[in-house]
């Protein structure tokens, strides 16, 4: 699988995984998400991971979940102490 979108319920915010390759020629998961902050200002939080070989990163994103968002998206928000609306 090469690109998966998730929904969060409350607040609903979606969630894009997009497997690529880096510059390094090395496989890739783009995990994507737009929020509203507090000051109202839409913010993009983004973080890469990676993998060793395409099998692992297509498991990655097929695997994926909603619980598996609201990980990712909990922890970007602690790292840049950023709160948003819901």
């Amino acid at each position: 699988m090469n690109f998966k979108i998730i929904t969060l319920p409350k607040p609903e915010i979606q969630i894009c995984l997009h497997r690529d390759r880096s510059e390094e020629n090395q496989e890739i998961v783009r995990i994507t998400a737009f929020v509203v902050d507090s000051a109202s200002q839409e913010l993009m939080l983004e973080t890469v991971a990676q993998f060793a070989d395409a099998g692992s990163a297509g498991r990655f994103v097929s695997d994926f979940s909603i619980e598996s968002g609201r990980i990712f998206l909990e922890e970007c928000l602690n790292e840049d102490g950023i709160v948003i609306i819901r």
